[in-house]
């Protein structure tokens, strides 16, 4: 290896000054090019992601069809390269959001809320495609029983005893049905002892245990606990009516596949398709009462959709610059009533129009020694019309 430096060095000195110029200008890229490839920049990219089929993820015991029905997802990549920023903002189909690690979530936190996160999201999706198909079918029943709620984010600023997956069953000893009661004890006690830290009874690890928090001041004068919940229900598949078993074979995480699912799991629990053979997608989280929450991604998981050949997408609510589609009633929909919504023809988005940069730079400094570098940029644009 010395021998290789040593004799590089050699031929270095004995060559003429054009070289050794253009020997300086092709380490200076090289390194350049380098060192935009590892310097990260507070920023996160979304890009198209998959879909994912629903009746995989939870399969019902019962001879009904679940229908061609999908989940959409996106693809979020935190701290991104000095070079992936600035191919990021050549690209249309890629966002770019301003990462805070001051007050986001970190990668392994993130991880964690988007676990939990679609734990709730497949556990409400059951219970509202369960709840709805017994308004028809009343031999159709869920045995569900309330535990608590689970902890599924703690911000880095946060001054508390509590940890992610933590399930609350008391607030200062006082039990609680539901998460609207649980805030009202927390929102009680701060009236009363705003100064003093709030006690909380909780499950980890199946063992009872107490801890502490204190209050602080979250966000522009708005005081809380810097922790988030969602209720927590405990299922029992076996003795439901039909059983089911939630097999989840998707590495994703995050919610927001929920209101799909719950349509899909609906479907199976009934007789006849409601998709009609239709190829459907769709995005939004579910809540306990059946609401459909907002998303993030919405250009992306469109052309996600569009990339495979999707028939109908389904979205709750959206205003951006492709368009507005909206489906008014979750509840409706999830009823199997028919519901009239305009959709874009998947022909619409047939002709696509691709291209390919490379740029390749190679400097031979002697017969051992050769410097080079390679820049590439895929890119595509779709040409339809606008969803109305």
């Amino acid at each position: 290896m010395k021998e290789f430096f040593v004799s590089g060095w050699r031929n270095f000195k004995k060559s003429s000054l054009i070289t050794k110029i253009f020997t300086f200008l092709g380490v200076g890229l090289y390194l350049f090019v380098l060192s935009i490839s590892f310097i990260k920049v507070d920023y996160e990219v979304i890009t198209p992601g998959s879909i994912n089929y629903t009746a995989s993820s939870v399969k019902v015991e019962a001879n009904n069809e679940a229908g061609f029905i999908y989940t959409v997802g996106v693809y979020t990549h935190t701290r991104i390269s000095v070079i992936q920023y600035w191919l990021a903002k050549t690209n249309d189909f890629f966002d770019l959001e301003v990462y805070d690690p001051t007050v986001d979530l970190n990668d392994k936190a993130q991880r964690k809320f988007g676990t939990i996160s679609k734990e709730i999201s497949i556990n409400n999706a059951i219970i509202n495609a369960y709840q709805e198909a017994a308004k028809i079918d009343p031999s159709i029943v869920l045995s569900k029983e309330y535990k608590g709620v689970i902890v599924s984010a703690i911000a880095p600023y946060a001054k508390t005893g509590l940890d992610y997956s933590d399930v609350v069953i008391k607030v200062n000893d006082q039990s609680f049905t539901n998460i609207n009661e649980f805030r009202n004890l927390v929102t009680n006690f701060y009236d009363s002892e705003p100064d003093k830290e709030i006690k909380f009874t909780i499950i980890r690890d199946e063992l009872q245990k107490e801890v502490y928090a204190s209050f602080i001041n979250v966000n522009s004068g708005y005081i809380g606990l810097g922790v988030s919940f969602y209720d927590y229900y405990q299922l029992d598949p076996e003795k439901s009516t039909p059983k089911f078993s939630i097999v989840d074979p998707y590495s994703s995480i995050g919610s927001s596949g929920g209101g799909m699912l719950s349509l899909s799991i609906y479907n199976s629990l009934l007789p006849g398709d409601i998709t009609k053979g239709k190829k459907i997608v769709g995005t939004g989280t579910i809540e306990l009462d059946g609401s459909i929450g907002n998303i993030a991604g919405v250009k992306q998981k469109i052309i996600t959709a569009n990339n495979y050949n999707i028939d109908i997408f389904f979205i709750n609510e959206i205003n951006y610059d492709l368009g507005t589609l909206r489906v008014t009633n979750q509840s409706i929909i999830n009823s199997g009533v028919p519901v009239n919504i305009a959709f874009e023809n998947n022909q619409a988005f047939a002709l696509q129009q691709k291209s390919f940069l490379g740029v390749r730079l190679d400097y031979i400094a002697n017969k051992k020694l050769t410097l080079g570098a390679t820049i590439v940029r895929l890119g595509t644009i779709l040409f339809g019309e606008r969803i109305k």
